[in-house]
């Protein structure tokens, strides 16, 4: 739709003109006996004759306009009459439909062409009842035209309507209630683009798309298959994916051992999406012995620019990949659309890529001044942990280097005095307004437990360098960060503590961590694992042993985070009040007074539910500073890394969370219920 808005036009008053013939013979009367007066003070003769000559042409006038009035009359008439057939000629033979409505859009005059429409809707007479994708509020707009794409009888029209203004004593009784100025009708004119729009629409359905597919845990799966078996498993999962693009006549080309690329016609897309990329699940559904279920990560880039369509792919692959795999990641632009994600993760028990990203790391590090450490907002302990590995590599390799904390939260009180006593420590710690002295493009940013830029910390630290390191073990949201020099992702981690636990052992040989340093990345990790029962796997106790190794008290890090008794009493009063939903879904809202932090409260709270006979995922609301925080739990059997993303978060596959702004905790629960049962019924939580 669009509106022009063109100069207003002028009404055009009928009838003056014909009135201004009579109005001329009396002011030239009036001016010829004003002449008589004057010439009656110069010469009474003249002035006796010009006066019989006025007298004579009054009477002459009056003789006229008595003899031609009704002459006149019928002849006005008669014009008329032909003027409005002419007219009604012009209109019904105009080849195009063509139509007259009033300020409401009831029509009041149309061509044959229109009537071929209108006759077809009985019963109605208002434009908005021709065409379905007209509503009143339509017809109200600035300026005198406005294009409107409307589609009738499957074919496809725009629709020109003009605002014509007229003096109209029918249309002013019918509209005197409105509170309009002035009075209108709109000239509608009826454009037939169905062969444009068909031609534009087959120019894009014909517009090649570029995927790339990558098979995530392909080592995995196959290492414990014989020869044979690990042929068959391969040859399985070609002919699939073969199978799945060519039938479309696409073109499959196989890469490398474990990657694929595709092209296909862009029209053959839109049943890809409407089928959720069913590939994923056949794909899944190929036996192997060892149990582990084979998964694809895809990546479709969509565009008219061949380039700018495999770089579009390549970053959706990549988007896939950081989400955990098994899914499917289509970029139309700045648009992405996610399908699949189903499968809990495999952990990969390789330590390669972690030994890989330390060095890259420590190559991006020695080439920096100094490093700037931050985490997430509301720092948790895992945020903080990971910031305090971060800052011991970085002295290691012999790097000044600062963590950004805003306000510490509850959740870190236990921990942080520890190290505001260290006199190491004295001047590490820095508030946001204090880090913009110290970011700059000889520093190197390091942002831990954290990928989304809204949630960092300080965000406008991330623009005043050219050297961002990420490292956090969340689902990538899809945010763009220019200047990121390395990503250390791994969504199969149990913490960002996990992560630079393994960092700190590849990083440098002389690598020493302090007993307090130790402690707090073990914490994170505890925290993170609801003490090591959730998210946990092999490298997750391998990092835990090395950080025992360095000298961690298991028993006071225990007795650090135990609950306070305000804490205890309020994760059992919200649990008492939990509503269950759908059978399996378990949703609380936490209090929020006389709690140093009800976020750690509610994400505890969410774990314990987890424990409930029943109970698959839970969901516990806060309201902290008119901010509602989602924490998000589940056992594995359902995702509610789905749902958190419908409502605008995002997580893992059994640990999500969101916050909502703008609305209160009832009407966040009611929006988390009806986001549940909308997505059971469509079929995408099971």
């Amino acid at each position: 739709m669009d509106t022009n808005t063109e100069k207003k036009p002028k009404k055009i008053k009928i009838g003056y003109l014909l009135k201004g013939y009579v109005v001329f013979a009396i002011i030239l009367g009036v001016v010829f006996l004003g002449l008589c007066v004057g010439l009656f003070f110069i010469d009474m003769k003249a002035a006796g004759i010009a006066f019989a000559v006025l007298v004579a042409m009054a009477i002459a006038t009056v003789l006229f306009f008595h003899y031609v009035n009704k002459r006149l009359a019928e002849g006005l008439i008669k014009f008329a009459r032909n003027y409005e057939n002419l007219e009604r000629e012009m209109i019904s033979d105009f080849p195009i439909p063509y139509a007259i409505t009033d300020m409401t859009g009831d029509i009041l005059i149309y061509n044959d062409y229109f009537s071929r429409l209108y006759s077809d809707t009985p019963g109605s007479n208002n434009l908005c009842d021709v065409f379905h994708e007209l509503e009143a509020k339509d017809l109200v707009f600035e300026g005198i035209t406005k294009n409107i794409s409307v589609v009738y009888d499957n074919r496809d029209y725009r629709l020109h309507i003009k605002k014509l203004l007229v003096d109209n004593e029918l249309l002013e009784e019918k509209l005197i209630i409105l509170p309009r100025k002035e009075l209108f009708v709109y000239t509608v004119y009826l454009f037939d683009e169905t062969e444009i729009v068909n031609m534009v629409r087959k120019g894009i359905e014909e517009q090649m798309v570029i995927g790339s597919i990558y098979i995530d845990n392909y080592e995995e799966t196959l290492e414990q298959e014989t020869d044979v078996k690990k042929s068959f498993i391969i040859a399985m999962i070609d002919r699939a994916v073969s199978n799945y693009f060519q039938n479309t006549g696409g073109v499959v080309r196989k890469t490398e051992t474990d990657r694929y690329f595709v092209i296909f016609k862009r029209k053959y897309l839109a049943s890809f999406q409407r089928d959720k990329f069913d590939l994923l699940d056949e794909v899944k559904s190929i036996e192997t012995d060892s149990g582990i279920p084979v998964t694809l990560s895809i990546g479709i880039g969509v565009g008219e620019d061949y380039l700018k369509n495999n770089e579009s792919a390549r970053l959706a692959l990549e988007l896939a990949l950081g989400r955990g795999g098994d899914q499917a990641v289509v970029r139309d632009g700045e648009r992405v659309y996610y399908y699949g994600g189903k499968t809990k993760q495999v952990e990969k028990n390789s330590r390669v890529k972690a030994r890989i990203k330390a060095m890259a790391l420590r190559e991006v590090l020695v080439n920096q001044d100094r490093v700037v450490i931050m985490g997430h907002k509301n720092c948790d302990i895992d945020s903080f942990g990971a910031a305090i590995g971060i800052y011991r590599a970085a002295r290691t390799l012999g790097k000044r280097a600062y963590i950004v904390i805003d306000m510490p939260t509850s959740s870190i009180q236990p921990i942080l005095p520890f190290f505001l006593e260290d006199p190491e420590y004295k001047e590490v710690f820095l508030s946001p307004a204090e880090a913009g002295n110290y970011v700059n493009d000889n520093a190197a940013l390091v942002v831990v437990d954290v990928n989304k830029p809204d949630y960092f910390e300080c965000p406008e630290l991330v623009y005043k360098t050219k050297t961002v390191i990420i490292i956090d073990h969340h689902l990538q949201s899809g945010d763009k960060i220019d200047n990121l020099a390395l990503l250390h992702h791994e969504p199969t981690a149990s913490s960002a503590s996990e992560m630079v636990s393994e960092i700190l052992q590849y990083i440098a040989d002389d690598v020493k961590l302090k007993k307090i340093e130790a402690e707090s990345l073990y914490a994170g990790m505890l925290i993170d694992t609801n003490h090591f029962s959730k998210n946990t796997g092999v490298r997750t106790f391998e990092a835990a042993a090395f950080l025992r190794k360095n000298g961690v008290d298991v028993a006071r890090v225990k007795m650090m985070f135990n609950d306070s008794m305000e804490e205890a009493i309020a994760k059992a009063e919200t649990i008492r009040t939990a509503e269950v939903v759908e059978g399996k879904f378990a949703i609380v809202v936490c209090p929020s007074e006389h709690l140093d932090n009800p976020a750690v409260v509610a994400a505890q709270v969410a774990n314990d539910l987890l424990d409930v006979r029943g109970i698959e995922g839970s969901f516990a609301l806060a309201d902290i500073g008119g901010r509602v925080y989602i924490s998000a739990r589940s056992t594995g059997n359902v995702n509610v890394q789905l749902i958190m993303e419908r409502m605008g978060g995002g997580g893992h596959l059994n640990t999500a969370g969101a916050q909502i702004a703008g609305s209160s905790v009832d009407e966040v629960k009611k929006q988390v219920k009806l986001t549940i049962r909308k997505m059971i019924e469509e079929g995408v939580l099971s």
